[in-house]
């Protein structure tokens, strides 16, 4: 297996991705829709049935769910029909196992960014944010609010490295599903790849992100209803960032005339 090279686009194309992925969304929408509807179905209904273990078992499945997404969007651009229950097509490829340990992976990963701050509870504003970020413990016990409270070097440190491990293991996830079942790689070298190309493209990923909170935002006020637009076209963006970077764009510009 030949490890695909990426490209290096300017900060621009950050913009791009949302802007094709709305081209996608439009082509299909009952599509794309019912996909996100599944993907929050399988988190509400894991954690109803399992409790705790559900929020493990989602966690390890929706690589494999991305990947059929991915899939699905392979499959319109070329010419090929797909369906609802093409969401669940990665589970039936020998791609499932590679998904399912990118999950486990990522998992570990923001379990222990996330368990890093709490070695730090004495600090008055590192155990306000803990608490904050525990929905549980914060409604249950009255904590102070993190503005009012002295903003200390070791708090700024601790939140700088937090903030840090998170970006890097997003790095690491990105393209990581769409790898295995687009290029067919492995799940430790598609992370990586993943990350060297989010790292060489960080001007992008970060004008991308910048341009998602504001439309999750605009999306959220009319009733929540544009988020019926928004998670899907984010979804998206997995696929056309991809596409950018990775593919040849003489076969993407014959995909989409």
């Amino acid at each position: 297996m030949q490890t695909p090279s990426f490209h290096i686009r300017p900060a621009s194309h950050g913009y791009a991705w949302i802007r094709d992925a709305f081209y996608l969304y439009w082509k299909h929408p009952l599509i794309w829709i019912s996909f996100s509807s599944i993907i929050v179905v399988v988190g509400y209904g894991t954690g109803y049935l399992l409790g705790p273990v559900g929020a493990i078992v989602f966690q390890l499945i929706t690589p494999v769910l991305l990947g059929g997404w991915m899939l699905a969007c392979n499959q319109l651009e070329h010419g090929r029909p797909a369906d609802i229950r093409d969401i669940f097509s990665a589970f039936n490829t020998h791609y499932s196992g590679r998904l399912v340990t990118v999950g486990g992976i990522y998992m570990t990963g923001m379990l222990i960014v996330f368990w890093l701050p709490g070695l730090f509870g004495n600090d008055p504003m590192i155990h306000a944010l803990v608490q904050a970020v525990h929905t549980n413990t914060a409604s249950q016990t009255a904590a102070p609010a993190p503005l009012n409270l002295p903003f200390s070097p070791v708090a700024l440190l601790v939140l700088l490295v937090t903030l840090f491990l998170f970006t890097a293991i997003l790095m690491l996830y990105w393209f990581a599903p769409t790898l295995i079942v687009l290029n067919d790689m492995l799940p430790i070298e598609a992370m990586k790849l993943s990350f060297r190309t989010c790292q060489s493209n960080f001007p992008a990923f970060l004008l991308y992100g910048f341009l998602m909170v504001f439309m999750m935002v605009i999306g959220s006020i009319p009733g929540l209803l544009g988020l019926l637009i928004v998670i899907p076209v984010g979804f998206l963006c997995y696929y056309t960032a991809w596409r950018d970077l990775f593919d040849d764009p003489e076969v993407v510009q014959a995909t989409r005339r």
